[in-house]
């Protein structure tokens, strides 16, 4: 996704780090989500490692106490996506996610959450859950690789998973409009798919579900040990 300079920037903000981008800093230190797919690989948005020197990712089944290195596998800078990938094989043993990767379009009206960690440095380190619907098929300016999203997301948001009421992934958190309440954007998932293809196997995106037939709060429960904090640094 192209973000223009001037005016439209300040209505199209990247949701990386702690509220810094807001006023357009250029911070040493910020944090994004990302979230795991099989045999160790996690997707976050491109604009969440850009320009890190330093990938440190958190949350590794639920433990906040020790950070892994990670590497960058393959970006896709217009699409705003980045692969990664954790090599420390006792981390990797019981770590593919529990929910289906649907590749498929989600019809607007369609209820939809988002996890992610906004905010860390005042909001915490537990798991935030926003609901929300799918407002609109094509995101800003009538992009047709993003949806457009009721769902509240911060800044931290950025690369978080977002789900429909069936556990099934379906978009990718990238950003917001500052100059539209509620009107927030996720990316589609069949572009997803187009970097995975490129750069490994497509073996790597879940294929199948835990999640049918759980209530939200279980659905949760399932998942938010496969969601992380991503730490970068220059």
């Amino acid at each position: 996704m192209n973000i223009k300079d001037g005016e439209d920037w300040l209505q199209f903000i990247k949701m990386r780090g702690n509220g810094k981008d807001i006023t357009l800093d250029t911070p040493t230190e910020w944090s994004g989500t990302g979230f795991a797919l099989n045999d160790g690989y996690v997707v976050t948005n491109y604009h969440v490692i850009e320009n890190a020197k330093n990938i440190e990712i958190y949350g590794i089944n639920g433990d906040f106490s020790n950070e892994y290195n990670i590497n960058v596998v393959g970006v896709d800078k217009q699409n705003d996506l980045a692969l990664l990938k954790i090599n420390d094989e006792n981390v990797l043993r019981h770590n593919n996610p529990p929910f289906y990767y649907n590749p498929s379009i989600v019809e607007v009206g369609e209820s939809v959450y988002v996890l992610g960690y906004p905010l860390t440095q005042t909001m915490g380190e537990e798991i935030k859950l926003t609901t929300g619907v799918v407002s609109s098929k094509s995101g800003f300016e009538g992009d047709i690789t993003t949806y457009q999203i009721s769902v509240p997301i911060q800044p931290g948001n950025s690369g978080g998973p977002m789900f429909d009421m069936k556990g099934s992934l379906v978009g990718i958190v990238c950003a917001k409009h500052l100059g539209a309440e509620n009107a927030n954007y996720a990316i589609k998932t069949a572009y997803l798919t187009n970097l995975v293809e490129s750069v490994c196997s497509n073996s790597i995106l879940p294929k199948s579900t835990e999640l049918s037939g759980l209530d939200l709060k279980d659905q949760v429960k399932n998942l938010k040990n496969f969601v992380y904090i991503i730490k970068c640094s220059k």
